[in-house]
């Protein structure tokens, strides 16, 4: 490809990858002068501005963590409309091609991974930060055996065969996921226990537990079926193994390992014992409802080579004459399952359409494949239950090369599933017309012209709504005829408008009064670290003795407003804004069993952490007090067993709880 500047700095020089959500470059980093990986988000992602939010957020947390077995990421920007990630290039290979190709990884390495991954999630863990989506996709292998995970930053993000949680934010894999995540309930550390459980099976025996014909399937499956045991597929597994799989994988949170790091202690125990003594050590492996004997799971007749059972058996016989166990469907669980897809992923037409009463459970409705490429229309369609045929390359002055322009049938037709529907390429501009440059970057405009002959003009800049730099019109339109190497001018958007704002006096006001003041007059109040606090004979304690800007100057809208803070005439620096602790009254009549197990679940200004996590308790001691600690407004939410039973909206500022 030809090399590409990004951000003044980063060269792409080819790429590497390229998934659901994002495309994958090589890149030099021309001011470190070092090779690295660049994740840009694929464009159909970045019209919403939730998302984006959410995948700079993440990403930028996911920065702050320093492990050898998690991918660094470097950088987190935006230019125009590309939203990327800089990371470090990994020169290796992903964990699912080494089991794709191996068949499956030995006993031995798969513990030593395991151990790689659960060790950078327990970093993780502990500064409350859930991964949401391990799987062997999202682990690299480099050329020296050292396992690390990636994709803490685009773990929320959405996928097509992901199902989300209970706030509709897309969470996991469908083959790897909890389920927890698969009811739509509260995920927690557990959560990515369950799913490293999963990969170590799939590495363990080289396919996943539960397959299905759809993404609602598997998720049943996760939460009603059993697993059948690794060694009953593989031979020479350690039973002690096994036993550290099906515990991983529990249905429940609180029948998981309690932490990364206590898994990690299992299986190094596992190498310890085994290296010394063998597989004799260990007691016979119980069969997954803990009963100790032989497994007698039943493998559907349906199942190809790989294992993956293909189609939910309703009952009847098998061909000894055996009862077959029945697969019931619990349809509380069904509706759950269904509400998540539906809330989470708006391009499952066909699970909408099939679970809704729709007429016609096999007829779906085409989406717009217009402006995408041919590989990421395909991706689409298959996972719609269609499939995209190549049609011609034609001039297109709108899509850039590479890009689809046309589509039969067109978007928002019904069709039946499998439909074919054939797709018109873009070879670019034809020769002697001016490309379309609207809606690109400052950069991006200039590297079009250029390639298709013309060069930059006049560049004038003008308010609008568009982000900054981001061409809003041109002097000659896209598709008319010029001669090549004719200037081409274009105006760029400057952003909105700059808004003012006057400052009002906050001299002699009372700390809380003089934020509120600002912050009404659409100005920052400072944090509690940039306060700077002095004793005053003049001024009585916490009031307001100096602000950097005199009353009625005009700034900029949201400019941070200095304050001195009088001590008086002899006192210590008294934070008043400092956060609260809020107290919190727990009924335990609600608890459907004696023995519960309760978590509290705080999510406020910093984040979300738990006040108590799986923590037993007995019902008849009727209920407790507990202090929450937090960080601005949010909410708290208490669980017994994974049912939720009291919500609240707490704000630590004023130390409230509604």
């Amino acid at each position: 490809m030809s090399s590409r500047i990004l951000a003044g700095r980063y060269e792409l020089l080819e790429k590497i990858g390229d998934g659901g959500m994002a495309v994958v470059y090589k890149a030099r980093c021309r001011l470190l002068n070092r090779f690295v990986a660049i994740k840009i988000l694929k464009p159909e992602f970045t019209k919403d501005a939730k998302f984006i939010e959410n995948f700079r957020r993440e990403s930028q947390a996911a920065a702050s963590l320093s492990h050898p077995n998690i991918v660094n990421i470097y950088d987190v920007g935006k230019e125009g409309n590309i939203n990327y990630i800089v990371m470090e290039l990994i020169e290796g290979e992903v964990l699912s091609n080494l089991i794709k190709n191996s068949g499956q990884v030995e006993w031995r390495r798969a513990i030593e991974i395991t151990k790689q991954i659960a060790s950078a999630l327990s970093l993780a863990h502990k500064n409350h930060i859930i991964h949401r989506d391990v799987k062997p996709h999202n682990i690299l292998i480099t050329k020296t055996g050292v396992a690390k995970i990636t994709d803490f930053g685009i773990a929320k993000a959405l996928n097509t065969s992901t199902i989300g949680d209970n706030t509709g934010t897309v969470m996991g894999s469908v083959h790897y996921f909890s389920p927890e995540q698969a009811r739509g309930g509260y995920v927690d550390e557990k959560s990515d226990i369950y799913s490293l459980g999963i990969v170590l099976y799939e590495m363990l025996t080289g396919r996943v537990p539960f397959d299905g014909e759809n993404p609602v399937a598997v998720a049943l499956m996760h939460i009603n079926e059993e697993m059948i045991p690794p060694s009953k597929l593989v031979d020479g597994i350690p039973p002690g193994l096994e036993q550290i799989v099906i515990k991983a994988t529990n249905k429940y949170q609180v029948g998981r390992y309690a932490s990364a790091d206590e898994m990690v202690d299992a299986l190094s125990n596992i190498e310890f014992v085994t290296n010394i003594v063998g597989n004799s050590v260990f007691a016979r492996a119980k069969s997954p409802t803990g009963i100790d004997e032989e497994y007698e799971g039943e493998e559907d007749e349906n199942m190809g080579e790989s294992g993956n059972s293909k189609k939910l058996k309703k009952g009847g016989k098998d061909k000894k004459g055996n009862d077959k166990k029945k697969y019931k469907l619990n349809k509380v669980k069904v509706l759950a399952v269904i509400a998540a897809l539906i809330c989470a992923i708006p391009i499952s037409y066909l699970l909408v359409s099939a679970f809704t009463g729709g007429s016609d459970a096999n007829e779906l409705t085409v989406p717009n494949f217009k402006g995408m490429s041919l590989e990421e229309a395909t991706l689409d369609a298959e996972t719609l239950g269609l499939e995209i045929e190549k049609g011609d390359l034609v001039f297109s002055s709108t899509y850039e090369e590479g890009l689809i322009v046309s589509q039969n049938p067109e978007a928002a037709t019904k069709v039946k599933e499998g439909k074919t529907v054939k797709v018109n390429i873009s070879k670019g501009a034809k020769e002697g017309t001016v490309p379309n440059i609207v809606g690109k970057s400052y950069s991006d405009a200039i590297y079009i012209l250029e390639k298709y002959g013309y060069k930059k003009g006049s560049v004038t800049a003008a308010p609008n709504d568009m982000p900054k730099d981001v061409v809003i019109s041109q002097s000659i339109d896209a598709g008319e005829e010029a001669t090549a190497g004719s200037y081409i001018n274009f105006v760029v958007s400057e952003g909105k408008s700059v808004e003012e704002v006057t400052v009002p006096l906050v001299v002699g006001m009372e700390l809380n009064a003089a934020k509120e003041a600002l912050e009404k007059a659409g100005l920052t109040f400072p944090s509690a670290a940039d306060l700077v606090y002095e004793r005053s004979d003049a001024y009585g304690q916490n009031q307001v003795m100096w602000q950097q800007y005199e009353q009625n100057k005009t700034v900029t809208a949201g400019t941070e407003v200095g304050l001195k803070i009088s001590l008086g005439s002899d006192g210590e620096a008294v934070d008043p804004l400092a956060p609260k602790s809020v107290s919190l009254n727990i009924n335990y009549s609600a608890a459907k069993n004696e023995i519960f197990y309760l978590t509290v679940v705080i999510a406020d200004e910093s984040g979300t952490h738990n006040a108590a996590t799986a923590e037993m308790r007995r019902k008849s001691d009727e209920s407790e007090t507990i202090t929450l600690h937090g960080t601005g407004k949010g909410s708290v939410t208490v669980t017994f067993d994974n049912d939720q039973v009291q919500k609240y909206s707490v704000d630590f500022t004023t130390g409230t709880l509604n």
